[in-house]
């Protein structure tokens, strides 16, 4: 074939290959310069790569990635260039392999590193394999109040929560809260299964609630409920805890599958009623505080532990009811009386802190003993004597005179001065019984034989047969 008909087979050959925007070219390197190459595809012009189109990545020469002779495949951009040539780029194809990863990524759910570039309150932009994509600032951590601006310049694990194209537009979403998210539940799964029932263990109060609080053991929650907070009766945990406190707890109960845990925080104490019986004993005087008070008595708190105070107990004078002595939350002194630790019981005493009035007054009275009073009241059956502070005596009707009466006011006067004879004296009912009449040695000695026999009952420890057989004599 000769030279001319060579070169017009050539000529056809070229122009039998159409060329448009978009059209998927192969071809040979030619020459390479730092900043484009010439292609060889065939076609009655070369085409021209340019270095910014050559790669998604910043290179400064291309002849560090490019030889002569190497085969390329590119896109067309435009039919030619201001020199007739055929522009190319070859960094579609690689956006494309690169989304193509992308796209892998997540179906992969597969765990990659970002380095944040900037940021804002809505969150951080980053860049992956080419394409910019957005953390929310939501899903930058599980911790709140997290500022998106202290990530910048930050490396960061994520995963790819979406990426789509829609309308030539990409759209791409990362999240650093989803890994931590399969994290925290790793460890919860753990913490879970090395948390043992009956054992005690240092935990965080996370929060407090009517019923109770919770309280945070290696990462999981569990319930203490009110009633295991403390030994004492409390209205709220508040009363005891607060956020923030670190407290050791025993895990009575714990369900894996429901993620369910109960706490106490008493059984980790030993129960104020051991603590107290530690401290003081039988006949200990102690300052306690009145907490309630009932038609029996009174309940007094000592060291978290309540006694009761009777009724009668409180004073050495008749007390009807307590609230007419004692009020709620004061402050009194008591002694103890008796502790039933088995029965978690306390008896207390008031009025044993002083000596009985009755039992001083009449410590060394005697029947027949002269005494002095003052006449306090008067009535038909007799006259009532004051002796001393809070002590009283009572003669009988026949026994204000010799002479019959209708009443002692006839020859008494309220406060008057008298002097009296002691008749009986009875320490168990603590009643004096006196006589104001006066009589001669014999007649005295007649009738204090005849009153004695007279006055002597079953049960009295004033009297005894001895007393009988000497005043016989």
């Amino acid at each position: 074939m000769s030279e001319k008909n060579q070169m017009h087979e050539l000529l056809e050959n070229f122009e039998f290959i159409k060329i448009y925007p978009g059209k998927q070219i192969k071809g040979t390197i030619i020459t390479v310069e730092s900043d484009k190459a010439l292609v060889n595809f065939g076609y009655k012009s070369d085409g021209v790569l340019l270095k910014e189109n050559y790669t998604t990545d910043n290179i400064e020469d291309l002849r560090t990635v490019l030889n002569v002779g190497d085969e390329i495949e590119a896109a067309v951009i435009s039919n030619s260039d201001d020199d007739g040539n055929v522009l190319l780029s070859r960094k579609q194809f690689e956006e494309q392999d690169n989304w193509n990863e992308i796209l892998e990524l997540q179906k992969n759910d597969a765990v990659i590193t970002i380095t944040i570039k900037s940021a804002n309150e809505k969150g951080a932009i980053a860049n992956l394999k080419g394409y910019s994509g957005f953390v929310p600032a939501s899903h930058l951590s599980i911790e709140r109040n997290i500022d998106p601006k202290d990530y910048i310049g930050k490396n960061m694990e994520v995963k790819i929560i979406e990426a789509k194209i829609r309308n030539n537009k990409t759209k791409l979403i990362f999240s650093r809260k989803a890994i931590e998210l399969e994290m925290a539940k790793a460890n919860e799964a753990k913490a879970w299964d090395a948390i043992e029932v009956k054992e005690v263990y240092e935990g965080k109060v996370n929060r407090l609630a009517d019923f109770g609080a919770f309280v945070e053991i290696n990462g999981v929650e569990g319930l203490l409920h009110i009633n295991e907070i403390s030994w004492n009766r409390i209205k709220h945990p508040s009363e005891v805890l607060k956020e923030g406190d670190f407290v050791s707890v025993k895990v009575l109960k714990k369900d894996t599958e429901k993620k369910r845990m109960s706490l106490s925080l008493k059984s980790t104490i030993k129960r104020p009623f051991e603590l107290f019986t530690e401290t003081y004993k039988q006949d200990d005087i102690v300052t306690g505080k009145v907490v309630s008070l009932t038609d029996f008595g009174a309940f007094v708190e000592i060291d978290n532990v309540q006694g009761l105070l009777h009724v009668s107990d409180i004073s050495w004078d008749m007390v009807k009811h307590p609230q007419d002595v004692l009020k709620i939350d004061d402050e009194i002194e008591v002694k103890i009386l008796k502790i039933d630790s088995s029965k978690e019981r306390l008896s207390l005493g008031m009025k044993q802190l002083s000596e009985d009035p009755f039992m001083k007054y009449t410590k060394n009275l005697k029947r027949f003993d002269t005494v002095v009073g003052t006449v306090k009241s008067m009535s038909v059956e007799g006259v009532t004597v004051q002796l001393a502070d809070e002590i009283e005596g009572f003669v009988p009707i026949n026994k204000v005179s010799k002479d019959k009466l209708r009443t002692p006011a006839q020859i008494l006067e309220k406060d008057q001065e008298v002097q009296c004879k002691v008749t009986d004296i009875n320490r168990r009912s603590k009643s004096i019984k006196l006589s104001m009449i006066v009589e001669n040695e014999k007649e005295e000695n007649k009738s204090n034989h005849e009153e004695q026999l007279v006055s002597y009952k079953l049960g009295d420890d004033n009297f005894t047969i001895g007393d009988l057989f000497n005043n016989k004599k």
